[in-house]
C-alpha cells in the first residue's frame, strides 16, 4: 500500500491562481489577435422630449383635407417647411382657385402659392404672402442672400425679403425635387432646351442668376443630378447593367468616373459643399469627396431604410443633416392586389462633426387600410442654419424641436 501524499493548502490555492491568471492570459491575447472593424455609429433611442410647440394644421394657416382631391405640391410638398434662420420658419403650400372636378392637366389649374413665416421658437404667425401661378412645377426657396426664388413651370423668379420683383429668367427648368437650391443655398441649376431639343445644364448664383459652370453632354440627358457649390456628381442607370457614377468639379473641368470608396454603396445627396452621403443596403455613409469616410450609421431596426434624399433636410452652416426613413408595410396577396409599401417611421438627425446620429423621433407613416381616413398622410422635414432645430410638416400639423448641441451630445 502506498503511503498517501498530502499537498498543503496553500499550495492548491497557487495552482488554482496560476490556473486563471493562465485563462486570462488566453483571453486577453485571442481578444487582440481578433481583426479590428471600423466603428459604426447607431442612431439614439426615440425622443421622448416634447417638441418646443406644434400647432395644428388650421393654426397655422393650411388645410390638410384640400389635398384630398387637389394634390399640386410645392417641390414634391404638400406643405413645403424651411427655415429662414434660427428665429423664422416658413410654410408653403399651394390651393386652387376652383377645385377641379376631375384628373386635369396640373398647368392649367390656377392656383394661389401661399407663405406663411412663423416664430421658430414658438409658432406664433409674422407675416403672410400670396402669388397667384398654375400648379405645375412650382418650388419656392429661401436663399443666402436673404431673398426668395419662386420656380413656376420654365420661369424662376427672384423677389426681394419684402418680396419686389428684382429679375427673372424665361424659358428655363428647374428641378423638381424638395429643394432646387444647393445645400447653402447660393447656387441652384437651371436647363435650357434649345430648338433641336439639345438640353444643356446651367449651374447658376442664386442671388444674380449668374452661370457659374454649363456643361451639354448627351450622356447626360437623363442622369441624375447631385450638386453643391463645388461638386455636381452624375449618376446614370440603364436597366441590367451596373450604375455609372461621373464626378465634376464646378468651374473646373469635365467629368470624370467616381469610384466611391466603399465597394457597392450609392451616392443619395450632398450635405454641404464636400460632403457626400451614400447608401449601402441599410448603412448610410458620409465621406469627403476624395475619399476619407467620416462615418457609417445603421438605423435601430434592420427593416427602417431610407426611400429618397428627396425628403432630406440639411443646415446651411453644412455640419448636421436630417432624413426620413421608411419601413415596408402592408400584407402581399396578387390574388387581392395587396402589397407592402414604404411607409414613413421616424426621422433622424445626423451630426458630421459628432460623427454620426444625435437625435431621432417618431412619425406616422401611410396606414395599409387608407380607407379608415380620407386624408393623404405625409410629412416634411428642415433643420435650422445652425442645426439646433428640426421642424416636422405633417397632414396633423406642425412641430419644432430643440436639438442638443454637439459638445453636449452623448455618444
Amino acid at each position: 500500500m502506498k503511503p498517501s501524499i498530502e499537498i498543503p493548502a496553500v499550495f492548491l490555492t497557487f495552482l488554482a491562481l496560476v490556473r486563471k491568471a493562465s485563462s486570462a492570459v488566453f483571453l486577453i491575447i485571442s481578444l487582440v489577435s481578433l481583426p479590428i472593424s471600423k466603428a459604426q455609429t447607431s442612431p439614439p433611442l426615440l425622443t421622448r422630449q416634447p417638441p418646443l410647440w406644434s400647432a395644428k394644421p388650421e393654426q397655422v394657416g393650411y388645410d390638410s383635407t384640400v389635398f384630398r382631391k387637389f394634390r399640386a405640391m410645392v417641390g414634391g410638398d404638400e406643405v413645403k417647411v424651411q427655415f429662414l434662420d434660427d428665429q423664422r420658419l416658413a410654410l408653403s403650400w399651394l390651393t386652387p382657385d376652383e377645385a377641379p372636378t376631375h384628373v386635369i392637366d396640373p398647368a392649367k389649374i390656377l392656383s394661389h402659392l401661399h407663405l406663411s413665416i412663423v416664430d421658430a421658437r414658438n409658432g406664433q404667425h409674422l407675416l403672410s404672402h400670396e402669388w397667384r401661378c398654375t400648379a405645375r412645377g412650382v418650388n419656392l426657396a429661401y436663399i443666402a442672400s436673404g431673398q426668395w426664388l419662386l420656380s413656376v413651370g420654365e420661369s424662376v423668379t427672384l423677389y426681394s425679403p419684402s418680396f419686389d420683383k428684382l429679375g427673372d429668367l424665361q424659358n428655363v427648368g428647374t428641378q423638381p425635387s424638395h429643394t432646387f437650391v444647393s445645400p447653402s443655398g447660393r447656387t441652384f441649376l437651371s436647363y435650357v432646351t434649345d430648338p433641336h431639343n439639345a438640353r444643356s445644364a446651367e449651374l447658376r448664383d442664386s442671388g444674380t442668376f449668374a452661370v457659374i459652370d454649363s456643361w451639354n453632354d448627351s450622356r447626360l440627358d437623363k442622369a441624375r443630378i447631385l450638386y453643391s457649390d463645388v461638386f455636381a456628381l452624375a449618376q446614370i442607370s440603364h436597366p441590367g447593367r451596373p450604375q455609372q457614377v461621373y464626378i465634376r468639379e464646378i468651374g473646373g473641368g469635365s467629368w470624370k468616373p467616381h469610384l466611391p470608396p466603399i465597394q457597392g454603396s450609392q451616392p443619395t445627396g450632398f450635405a454641404n459643399d464636400d460632403t457626400l452621403v451614400s447608401q449601402r443596403g441599410h448603412e448610410l455613409i458620409a465621406e469627403i469627396i476624395g475619399g476619407t469616410e467620416l462615418f457609417r450609421s445603421t438605423p435601430p431596426d434592420n427593416r427602417l431604410f431610407l426611400s429618397s434624399w428627396s425628403t432630406a433636410a440639411t443646415s446651411t452652416r453644412g455640419e448636421r443633416f436630417a432624413v426620413i426613413l421608411d419601413r415596408m408595410r402592408g400584407l402581399r396577396n396578387g390574388g387581392l392586389d395587396m402589397y407592402p409599401f414604404p411607409s414613413n417611421d421616424q426621422v433622424i438627425v445626423y451630426s458630421i462633426p459628432q460623427k454620426g446620429a444625435i437625435f431621432s423621433v417618431k412619425v406616422k407613416g401611410e396606414s395599409p387600410w387608407p380607407h379608415w381616413s380620407s386624408d393623404p398622410v405625409w410629412n416634411r422635414i428642415a433643420l435650422s442654419p445652425s442645426g439646433l432645430l428640426l421642424a416636422i410638416s405633417s397632414n396633423e400639423g406642425v412641430r419644432v424641436y430643440a436639438l442638443p448641441p454637439d459638445e453636449q451630445t452623448n455618444r
